[in-house]
């Protein structure tokens, strides 16, 4: 027996059991073509060995974690259009050597992994992750925690983004192929907005910080585009962001709420949907109780009926007002800047990588001194007087873990709604973030929603 570091790629063939029973010949001849056609010469290209083939599954070990990594997604890009679907797992760390077998908890590990992992997918632990290195020519999304099967203690995991070269491309293709105009808000300020996707309208109320040159490269834009997959989706910048007129004479509530009704008028939508985000929801309420006849539903996430300075919890808001003095006077600090502690509270599932762009989008799209004239008028919205005003009907999704506004915040709106359902996300996250486990979830909920929506609407 000898002893070593290696990195080990555990695969398995998803729905095995029933393919089998439903026609054994045909399940036997399609693993063997994948298994010779695709899986060992993938194995193969990253220097890897294949230690044994197990019916439904492979076990292959690697000298680095790159190689291992880089084969899975290989593999599985391979696949893509494959009736025949694996799951896989990639972990490193100390295996035994017998026989040309391979032991260890390196080999369980993966093993679990690969079972936890969706048909198609590969999750690949930190620790391979980390050995891998920055260089991989793949993305990793972070998955959180994992409690697996035998392993005593939760176990950090990242996901192989086998489409992110394409998304993108495409993300690209379409910030640089968006048409910018430009609204006039009640007092004149100009509002740039603009429009995406094709179907039924959704409009996005304007959130805290925003831009339209490279909001879609960011966080925010990650669900910006799940929206848009089967609908119209305008969005604008908040006035003092991004492309819109960045020194407003005017920053109150009233005139957020103006804003919105400006690019209505502006992108020709009679009626619509609203999706609030933060305290965008609140000026979706605010104008679905002022113009009920335009908004025919109402999404909210992350939202909440009061700002921090008006709520009935002086640790939260003394916390907040703290990071506020802070940010005002630490604004263009470089890394780490308040900036990326600001992305990291907003996002604290997020990629490293991601946060990093995101701090660097919060800089360009709105000044320091803006930043702390709206963080004043943000601490002071108080919508619940007009909850009940609103006759349309909302759903409100609120992430159990965040920390910006707490799940009350989300519960008072919803409460104060009659048409209303409350949807907890098993999240720390302000802002979704696409590879979020939560976000799917919330995504279904949304769609089922707007649909439902839509076939009421006159």
């Amino acid at each position: 027996m000898t002893r070593r570091m290696a990195a080990i790629l555990a695969l398995d063939a998803a729905g095995y059991t029933a393919r089998m029973a439903a026609d054994r010949d045909a399940t036997l001849a399609a693993l063997r073509r994948v298994f010779r056609d695709v899986v060992r010469p993938g194995i193969a290209a990253e220097d890897g060995r294949v230690v044994k083939l197990t019916g439904d599954g492979a076990l292959a070990e690697f000298p680095s974690a790159a190689g291992a990594v880089l084969a899975a997604a290989a593999i599985q890009r391979a696949l893509s259009d494959d009736p025949v679907r694996l799951r896989a797992g990639v972990h490193v760390g100390d295996v035994t050597m017998e026989g040309g077998d391979v032991f260890g908890d390196a080999v369980n590990i993966a093993a679990r992994l690969e079972a936890a992992a969706p048909e198609g997918g590969v999750l690949v632990s930190r620790a391979a992750a980390d050995m891998a290195g920055g260089g991989l020519d793949v993305t990793l999304e972070p998955r959180g925690a994992l409690r697996l099967k035998g392993v005593p203690r939760p176990l950090e995991s990242l996901a192989v983004a086998l489409d992110g070269a394409r998304r993108d491309a495409a993300v690209a293709d379409l910030s640089a192929a968006q048409e910018v105009r430009f609204a006039v808000s009640a007092d004149g300020t100009r509002l740039a907005w603009a429009a995406f996707g094709e179907g039924p309208t959704l409009v996005k109320a304007p959130n805290f910080i925003q831009s339209l040159d490279g909001d879609l490269e960011t966080l925010q834009g990650a669900y910006l585009l799940d929206l848009a997959r089967h609908r119209r989706v305008v969005r604008f910048d908040q006035r003092g962001n991004g492309l819109s007129d960045r020194r407003p004479g005017r920053l109150s509530f009233e005139a957020f709420v103006d804003d919105l009704e400006a690019v209505f008028d502006a992108a020709g939508v009679e009626r619509a949907p609203v999706f609030g985000l933060s305290q965008g929801a609140s000026i979706a309420v605010a104008f679905a109780a002022r113009r009920p006849e335009r908004v025919s539903g109402l999404v909210l996430v992350g939202g909440f009926a009061k700002g921090y300075a008006v709520r009935d919890e002086p640790r939260h808001a003394e916390l907040l007002a703290a990071l506020d003095a802070m940010s005002r006077v630490g604004w263009d600090d470089p890394y780490p800047s308040m900036r990326d502690h600001q992305a990291r509270l907003i996002a604290p599932g997020a990629a490293e990588q991601d946060l990093r762009d995101y701090a660097e989008h919060i800089r360009l799209a709105i000044d320091g001194d803006e930043f702390e004239r709206f963080r004043g008028v943000l601490a002071q919205i108080d919508v619940t007087g007009i909850l009940p005003q609103v006759r349309c009907p909302a759903l409100v999704l609120h992430a159990a873990g965040e920390r910006l506004h707490p799940p009350s915040q989300g519960r008072a709106l919803a409460a104060g709604i009659a048409d209303a359902r409350f949807v907890r996300l098993d999240s720390p996250n302000h802002v979704p973030v696409r590879y979020d486990p939560a976000w799917p979830v919330a995504l279904r909920e949304i769609d089922a929603f707007l649909a439902e929506v839509e076939r009421s609407s006159p």
